[in-house]
């Protein structure tokens, strides 16, 4: 069976940017994609801030797959149809990005209603649970394209079996069918958008210890009828009406004795951000690339003002988009343009300061990121030095 995906739309695919385009899509549920006049274009580029080239192309004919493989809407007799998960992400009260990628990863499966060539007689594939499950079965060792290629598909794992089967998954010679690379490559950027994966240099990693929480939530969808009517089995996929037990995860990443500092506000768990900046794997990354860094907010620089440490391992990892459970993806790897060191009494007062920000502003979180970046830049000048 050939693994696929959407290549070339990662940006699309960006937890913020799925949000976002299915604010549009649900106002526009119902409307005819028969039409001369392409009803989808002005909306989409207006409320979401993307661009859907070319333009001599209607959006549906490239982007469908986008739309279909974020699990948000289907054609059917002619008419967008949005999905249930759809609807909940252009609410008021959307799926955190935890939520969001953990319901598609137990959802998405092989064979796929959204692509052509699909064969409902086929047996089931879960390919986001397989690799997952390979990840742990790998207790901290990083997973590399071409290791998901030669044991995961190379021996047609299912993403059913146990834990116990991916420990002993032997290597095979699989190797990618024509574009078959590029399409799980960005499989592994999508899926490293949840808060306990990670994609650094090309390598997939599992940053928790908490295994078993991961693999309560990751629970294969096999209540769809199956249906030669791929567009109808498509909503019973991403219909919440059909999965019994909501996927919330909440789980501790590896700690290495940065404090915490989480805000929580009504039924929402904004701890997603706190766990990416105590993430081991993040913080290695940046300091080894950063080294010698100063609190990027009042300046203080630990080894000179604490000559007795030999880092500044006392700096913390400020994410400015603080309630995004990722980092920006792009077409390569994780970026990191977005994180700022901080002492841990700045970190914390700069969350304080995005509290009351959004409190006197009426809003649940910052509308974009350049809003967020702002926000930062008025706390910083607001500390006396």
């Amino acid at each position: 069976m050939k693994w696929r995906w959407d290549q070339g739309r990662l940006l699309y695919f960006r937890y913020e940017n799925i949000c976002a385009i299915a604010k549009v899509l649900n106002s526009l549920d119902g409307i005819s994609l028969a039409t001369k006049d392409d009803l989808l274009r002005y909306p989409l580029e207006v409320g979401t801030g993307l661009p859907f080239a070319p333009s001599h192309y209607k959006v549906w004919r490239n982007y469908a797959r986008v739309f279909q493989c974020a699990m948000l809407a289907t054609n059917i007799d002619n008419k967008l149809i949005v999905s249930e998960l759809c609807q909940n992400l252009a609410s008021k009260d959307p799926l955190s990005a935890d939520e969001y990628l953990n319901f598609v990863f137990s959802h998405f499966q092989y064979p796929y209603p959204a692509f052509e060539d699909y064969n409902s007689e086929q047996h089931r594939v879960f390919p986001f649970i397989a690799i997952i499950k390979f990840l742990i079965s790998r207790k901290g060792v990083s997973v590399s394209l071409d290791d998901v290629f030669e044991y995961v598909i190379g021996n047609e794992c299912t993403g059913q079996e146990n834990i116990n089967y991916y420990r002993s998954l032997q290597k095979t010679s699989r190797i990618p069918l024509g574009d078959e690379k590029r399409q799980v490559r960005e499989m592994l950027v999508f899926m490293s958008q949840a808060s306990y994966i990670r994609w650094f240099d090309s390598q997939l990693y599992i940053d928790t210890d908490e295994y078993d929480s991961v693999l309560s939530v990751l629970t294969p969808c096999l209540s769809v009828n199956r249906d030669e009517n791929g567009p109808m089995e498509f909503l019973q996929l991403a219909s919440f009406s059909r999965y019994s037990k909501m996927p919330i995860l909440d789980v501790e990443l590896k700690d290495r004795g940065i404090s915490e500092f989480s805000v929580k506000e009504g039924r929402k768990n904004f701890s997603s951000h706190q766990k990416i900046e105590r993430s081991p794997l993040l913080r290695d990354r940046y300091f080894k690339f950063h080294p010698n860094m100063e609190c990027d907010a009042c300046g203080i620089a630990p080894v000179h003002k604490y000559p007795w440490l030999v880092s500044n391992n006392i700096l913390e990892l400020h994410h400015i988009l603080p309630l995004s459970a990722t980092l920006i993806i792009n077409g390569t790897t994780t970026t990191m343009d977005d994180l700022k060191p901080l002492c841990p009494n700045c970190h914390r007062s700069v969350h304080v300061f995005y509290k009351i920000k959004l409190n006197e502003w009426d809003m649940p979180d910052f509308s974009s990121r350049s809003m967020a970046m702002d926000v930062y830049e008025m706390a910083k000048k607001e500390i006396v030095r």
